[in-house]
């Protein structure tokens, strides 16, 4: 299993409706693109002066690292991208073996 664990810092004019267009991009791609059996977004509970200006963050879990590379260039993850691109100016990735 691999955990993909992206933190987000939203545009200047980032707008509500805009960031829920991301975490709703990027719900529906579990069951659509193989291997990946699950996501969690959440807001950032840390205290703001620990947040580095990461509002946001998920998690998808995927069945292997096979699974996770062939997610970055499917079509469905490519779609869902834009709208995180819309919403946030800068994401951190970070991968995790489990």
């Amino acid at each position: 299993m691999v955990r993909h664990i992206l933190l987000l810092r939203p545009k200047a004019d980032a707008s509500a409706d805009s960031i829920e267009a991301a975490r709703r991009s990027l719900a529906a791609l579990v069951g659509r693109v193989h291997g990946l059996v699950d996501f969690h977004w959440s807001a950032n509970l840390a205290p703001l002066e620990r947040q580095d200006g990461y509002t946001h963050g998920f998690s998808m879990d995927f069945l292997d690292a096979r699974s996770l590379a062939a997610y970055g260039p499917h079509p469905e993850h490519q779609a869902a991208s834009i709208k995180v691109r819309e919403a946030f100016e800068h994401v951190s990735v970070l991968d995790l073996d489990l």
